[in-house]
């Protein structure tokens, strides 16, 4: 029996025969970290323990130093300030399995989220005596996953579990919707976020690290004020996530959400900006492509009814279009209504212009 938890909707007949699409492999998994920028990779594998560590921290600890589980003069540090704690999941939801061989897969990642703990609808937070209880260790190593999880909703359905749950289980569930847990911190809910020192990429300007530092505590270490997941990178709506499956059934794998600039500079994100060494203010971005095949400098845009319905939008996107045509790079505008209704097409047009 498929079980749809109706998260995503509207969802296109012909990727019900996907492989693993309504059911986990079970098969040991790899997840393709190289599809996420590097930087943000790197900054993946640093959340875990008790996150941030502010300089008021560092200079009270001092020779003490840090591991996973807090010591016992940082627990002492915590509860003299009466320090409040946020459980946060970083969530990879998975558009994609394929079998690399008879025991393994390769999961790829669609979507990256921060989600924090919650209880009756509202955020919940914790002190750090029942952290003292936690094996912060044993919780990292463990998979634990959100049953029900789009990254394009607040988180109230489902529940936390560990990924045991699926195991031989007799019911098939859409696996685009399970949340599969990277890391878990614990957000100190009054630190100061001038006061954090940041891990940083060695040879790149000072003044960039410090754009760089700004856009990473804020995504990262800004406390949540509610159950609406944090997204730090993916795609946008279910009409791209739908392309995004078909395309990789033909193993083409689009870059997803691209920066395209006024002089013709393009990145993938703002962490591939920085890497290479650049910064462009938003001012001179032309627009953020849904997709993007950069051998062939093809943008594609899939295009809602919502956003862009009416002449107005008609053309504020015949502009873009207009722009990244002077600058080299083709267009192909799928409307979301095509997508849902015939994605092969959708998919052959896109092979076509490839």
């Amino acid at each position: 029996m498929l079980i749809d938890n109706e998260l995503i909707k509207n969802r296109p007949k012909q990727l019900l025969d996907i492989e693993f699409y309504t059911e986990l492999p079970k098969l040991d998994t790899e997840f393709d970290y190289s599809s996420l920028p590097l930087f943000l990779s790197y900054d993946l594998l640093t959340l875990f323990g008790i996150k941030p560590k502010t300089m008021d921290l560092i200079r009270n600890i001092q020779q003490h130093g840090f591991q996973e589980q807090p010591s016992d003069k940082e627990i002492e540090y915590y509860q003299n300030r009466g320090t409040k704690f946020q459980i946060i999941s970083v969530v990879a939801n998975i558009h994609t399995f394929k079998k690399i061989n008879d025991k393994s897969a390769i999961a790829y990642p669609y979507s990256i989220s921060l989600i924090a703990g919650q209880k009756r609808g509202l955020v919940d937070h914790c002190s750090i005596d029942l952290l003292k209880t936690f094996d912060l260790a044993e919780i990292s190593k463990r998979q634990f996953i959100y049953t029900d999880f789009s990254p394009f909703k607040p988180v109230e359905t489902g529940f936390y579990t560990h990924s045991s749950f699926f195991s031989g289980a007799k019911f098939k569930h859409y696996t685009d919707t399970v949340g599969f847990v990277l890391e878990t911190y614990l957000l100190p809910t009054d630190a100061d976020l001038n006061e954090i020192p940041m891990a940083q990429p060695q040879n790149i300007p000072q003044d960039l690290i410090e754009k760089f530092n700004k856009y990473r505590i804020k995504r990262y270490f800004r406390p949540f004020t509610d159950i609406k997941p944090r997204k730090i990178w993916g795609c946008d709506s279910p009409i791209e996530l739908f392309l995004i499956q078909a395309l990789a059934q033909k193993n083409l794998f689009p870059i997803i959400q691209t920066l395209i600039f006024k002089n013709g500079h393009v990145y993938d994100n703002f962490f591939e900006m920085i890497k290479s060494k650049v910064f462009i203010p938003g001012n001179e971005l032309i627009t953020e492509a849904d997709l993007y095949f950069p051998k062939e400098k093809l943008a594609i845009f899939c295009d809602s009814t919502q956003f862009h319905r009416g002449k107005k939008n008609e053309n504020k996107d015949d502009k873009i279009n207009s722009e990244l045509k002077n600058i080299g790079i083709k267009t192909l505008r799928l409307s979301g209504k095509d997508i849902v209704k015939n994605l092969d097409d959708c998919v052959k047009r896109i092979i076509d212009e490839l």
